[in-house]
C-alpha cells in the first residue's frame, strides 16, 4: 500500500473520516480554499518549468479550477518574490519510497521545489497559500520529504522552508534544518500509522465491512479537524448527542469538540445548498428563503480615498465616526500599542470563539 502525508494525517486525526474517503471512496465536493491552493501550485510549477507567469496562471486555472477562483488572487500569490527568485532546481518532484526494509509499505509525496547548493547541502521549499502560518516541525510533512531526499542523496542535513505566499518575503518564510534523528522520527511516525491502518483494514475486510465493526475500528474523533472534513454531516447523523450541563473539564472538552463538528456539518450543508441554488434559484423555507444577496464594496486608490474623506469632512461629516482601523491592519502597517497610546485609549472586549494555538500564545 502507498501512503501520502495527507492520508496518514487524516487517519491520525479521525479514523472515521479516513474510512469515508479511502475505504468507502466517498467523493468530496471541492472547496474554494483547496482549489485555490491546487491552482497556485500548478501555476508555480508551470512558471518554474519555463512558462511565462501570466500564461502559467491562465493555464493553471483551466487545468485545476473545478470551481471559479479569483484570477487576480492566483496571480498575486504566484508572483511572490520567493517564487520569482527561484533559479534552477527541481519543481514538483513526485517520489515513492518504501517506509522500511520489507518493502510492503510505501510513502509518496510531491516536493514543490528543491535544489542541491554548491556546498552540497539541499534546500527544500513547500509553497503554502494558508492564511495561518505554522512551523515545519509542527507536523511531519517536511520531515518526511527531507527523509526521502536524504535517502536518495546521502545528505545528512536538509534545510527545509515553508513559504506562506500571502505574506511579504521576510515574513513568509518558516525554516528548519532537519537532522537524521528528526527525519527518522518522521519516518517512524508514518510507518507506525501505516501499519495500524493495514491491520484495521484487514480486520474490516474480514468482517465483510459491517457497520458495527466500522464504528469500533474507525471511530469518529471530533475536534478542530472537523472544520475541514467534508463528511462531518455523516457523523452527526450517526452519533447521538444529548446536551448536558458542563460540570467538569471532560464535559467541556467533549461539548467543545462536538460544537466544531456540528458547525463543520452545517458549513458542508450550506455549501451543497449554494451549489444547487446557483443552478436552480432561491430555496424557500417557510416565509423565508436561502438566496444570493449582493454584497457591495468599493475599491479606491489611496489618493482617491483621501480626496473623498476630505470632501466629506469639508461638508461637515465626521468621517472617522464610520472608518475603523482594525488590529490586523494596524499590525500590517507596523503600528504598535506604544504609538497608539499617544493618540487614544485602549479598549478591550472579549469574544467567545474558537482560536488557533498560535493565537493563544
Amino acid at each position: 500500500m502507498i501512503y501520502s502525508y495527507s492520508r496518514l494525517k487524516r487517519y491520525e486525526e479521525c479514523p472515521a473520516s479516513f474510512q469515508y474517503k479511502y475505504l468507502y471512496e466517498m467523493t468530496e465536493s471541492p472547496t474554494e480554499t483547496l482549489v485555490l491552493g491546487k491552482t497556485v501550485h500548478a501555476a508555480i510549477q508551470m512558471y518554474l518549468n519555463g512558462m511565462d507567469i501570466q500564461a502559467a496562471v491562465n493555464a493553471a486555472i483551466v487545468q485545476e479550477a473545478q470551481i471559479p477562483v479569483n484570477a487576480d488572487e492566483v496571480t498575486y500569490l504566484t508572483q511572490h518574490s520567493m517564487v520569482m527568485g527561484v533559479t534552477g532546481g527541481q519543481a514538483e518532484q513526485h517520489f515513492v519510497i518504501p517506509l522500511d526494509s520489507t518493502g510492503l509499505l510505501y510513502f509518496q509525496g510531491y516536493i514543490d521545489w528543491y535544489q542541491t547548493l554548491p556546498d552540497g547541502t539541499i534546500q527544500l521549499i513547500d509553497w503554502k497559500t494558508n492564511r495561518q502560518k505554522y512551523l515545519p516541525v509542527d507536523n511531519h510533512q517536511l520531515g518526511l520529504y527531507a527523509w526521502y531526499l536524504s535517502q536518495v542523496t546521502g545528505v545528512q542535513e536538509i534545510h527545509a522552508e515553508l513559504v506562506f505566499l500571502r505574506y511579504p518575503d521576510a515574513q513568509s518564510r518558516q525554516a528548519h534544518t532537519y537532522t537524521l534523528e528528526e527525519m527518522e522520527k518522521a519516518r517512524i511516525w508514518a510507518f507506525r500509522l501505516a501499519e495500524d491502518i493495514e491491520d484495521k483494514v484487514a480486520e474490516w475486510n474480514m468482517s465483510g465491512g459491517i457497520d458495527g465493526m466500522s464504528d469500533s475500528l474507525f471511530p469518529a474523533a471530533p475536534g478542530k479537524h472537523c472544520q475541514y472534513c467534508r463528511h462531518a454531516g455523516l457523523c452527526i447523523k450517526s452519533v447521538s448527542f444529548d446536551p448536558v450541563p458542563v460540570t467538569d473539564r471532560a464535559d467541556a472538552e467533549r461539548v467543545a469538540a462536538e460544537v466544531i463538528r456540528l458547525e463543520a456539518a452545517l458549513d458542508d450543508m450550506k455549501d451543497r445548498l449554494k451549489v444547487w441554488a446557483k443552478e436552480n434559484g432561491d430555496i424557500p423555507v417557510g416565509d423565508a428563503a436561502f438566496s444570493f444577496v449582493p454584497s457591495v464594496s468599493w475599491h479606491m486608490e489611496a489618493d482617491k480615498l483621501y480626496e473623498l474623506c476630505t470632501e466629506l469632512h469639508d461638508a461637515g461629516v465626521d468621517v472617522f465616526q464610520y472608518l475603523t482601523l482594525t488590529a490586523a491592519n494596524l499590525k500590517k502597517m507596523g503600528v504598535d500599542e506604544t504609538k497608539l497610546a499617544a493618540f487614544g485609549k485602549k479598549k478591550v472586549s472579549n469574544t467567545f470563539r474558537l482560536i488557533k494555538a498560535k493565537e493563544a500564545c
